[in-house]
């Protein structure tokens, strides 16, 4: 018994999960081109498997350290803070004050200052 996951967004965006209800490998196979059809004629847009994205250019950044390049905002410069805490490794370097708007972000090895 199996079931499919269909990962979609609806008009305005927001992420949406569909799943089957289980049945044979077979018989999900068979309509599977079915589903697809009803999400997208319902408006939904399917959302690729993230094995089938490009990946992304890690094309070095420019900026100054103090301004975002996104948004010209201010920078949060986050290298400090991370030298001494390894529960900080994660955090990137730079990163845009705007968390609601902008969410820029770089992490070491990305930019040029």
């Amino acid at each position: 018994m199996a079931r499919l996951l269909f990962e979609c967004e609806d008009a305005d965006g927001h992420r949406v999960f569909f799943e089957t209800s289980e049945k044979e490998a077979k018989e999900l196979i068979a309509s599977y081109e079915a589903s697809r059809k009803w999400l997208q004629d319902h408006g939904f847009t399917l959302v690729k498997a993230r094995g089938n994205e490009k990946p992304r250019s890690r094309a070095k950044i420019r900026f100054d350290g103090l301004r975002c390049p996104q948004c010209q905002g201010a920078v949060w410069d986050n290298r400090s803070g991370k030298q001494g805490d390894a529960s900080k490794s994660r955090w990137p370097d730079f990163s845009c004050r705007d968390k609601q708007g902008c969410r820029w972000a770089v992490w070491q090895g990305q930019y040029r200052s």
